[in-house]
This record gives C-alpha cells, structure tokens and sequence, in this order.
C-alpha cells in the first residue's frame, strides 16, 4: 500500500509508538490509524506527535530563520531529525468484523501504519464504544482526544447531526459522575465544529 504513514517501533498492549515516513506531514492528533500485523488490522487514535532529533544525544538548535528557509539553506538537517506518534489501541479487525475492545495481541515491531479509510471510520464510531476505551486508558489528554476524534468523524459522515447528538449522550452517560469532564469535552467537541 502506498497510503503509508510509519513504521511500528515500540508497542504495548494499549498503544503503539511509530516513526513517520513524512518529516513535512505527520498524522494529526486524533486521527484514526491502522497497523497491518500478523494478518490482522489494529486499530488506534493518534495522541501524540513529536519532531525530534534522529540522534538521542544531540539536540535541535536555534537557527534564527523561519524552518522553509532553514530547510532551503541546509536541506540536509531534514536528514537529522524524525517525526513519531503515539496511538492508543482502540480496537482490531476479527475476520472482518470491527471489534472495539483490545485485540489478543499488539502489532509487532516493524509493522506497517496506515490512515484509516473513511469506511473504518464509520464503522469504529458506530456505537462509540471507542470513547470508553480512550476514558480508561491512563495516561492519555482524554478531553482533547474525544474531541479530535470526534470532530474528525462528524466530518467523515458528511456533517450528520445525528452522529453528534448520539456522541453527546454516550459522553454524558458514560462520564455522569464526572459533569465537569463530559462538559468540556462536549464543549470542545462545539467549537472545532
């Protein structure tokens, strides 16, 4: 596939670290990805993105100049530095069939991450049941998260209405005992509209 967007080279059981093939345009923050691994699709949000240096030992510099410029003066720097991300599993493709729960295994090392088509999308948001896999991760800027990926997929589904209602009650039901944390999830999910 030529979609490729990185290359798995960390993994856990609920998220998975890769290094992106494209230094100029990395993956967005609640984008939907997918790992091809041992015949299985596994799916995940991205959560966080980062530039840094291909040497662990040497930082970046300041240069002064705006980064086009920088890049056009030295085009080699580009060589020096990578770009990865960080997805939260969120579910796996079982023989066809979307499954929103963690899958029996994380993607190997190695593997291949894609963009998700825009049917996967709409099939893991149908029930949104990913938004109380996000919840219980640990670690992750939930409120920020929800919302991205939310937003991303009332897009995907040609603005449907419907679809939004739907992600404010499974939010106000699946977080009613935290009102202020539903709130401004739903808050941000009403201003990246």
């Amino acid at each position: 596939m030529t979609d490729r967007i990185g290359e798995v080279i960390q993994v856990y059981t609920t998220r998975f670290l890769a290094q992106s093939d494209n230094l100029l345009n990395p993956p967005y923050f609640g984008s939907f990805v997918r790992a091809e691994s041992q015949g299985m699709s596994i799916y995940g949000l991205v959560f966080n993105v980062y530039e840094t240096s291909i040497d662990p030992n040497r930082r970046a510099m300041a240069f002064g100049i705006e980064r086009e410029e920088l890049l056009k003066q030295q085009p080699q720097i580009a060589e020096f530095l990578k770009v990865e991300f960080e997805a939260a599993v969120i579910g796996f493709n079982d023989a066809g069939r979307i499954r929103a729960y963690l899958p029996p295994f994380p993607p190997r090392i190695h593997s291949f991450v894609y963009p998700c088509s825009k049917q996967e999308v709409l099939d893991l948001t149908e029930d949104l049941e990913f938004i109380r896999s996000i919840n219980s991760l640990p670690g992750l800027p939930v409120e920020e998260l929800v919302a991205a990926s939310i937003r991303l997929a009332y897009r995907e589904r040609g603005s449907d209405r419907n679809f939004l209602v739907r992600a404010g009650q499974e939010i106000a039901q699946l977080l009613k005992d935290e009102y202020e944390k539903a709130r401004s999830i739903i808050r941000r999910i009403s201003d990246g509209r």
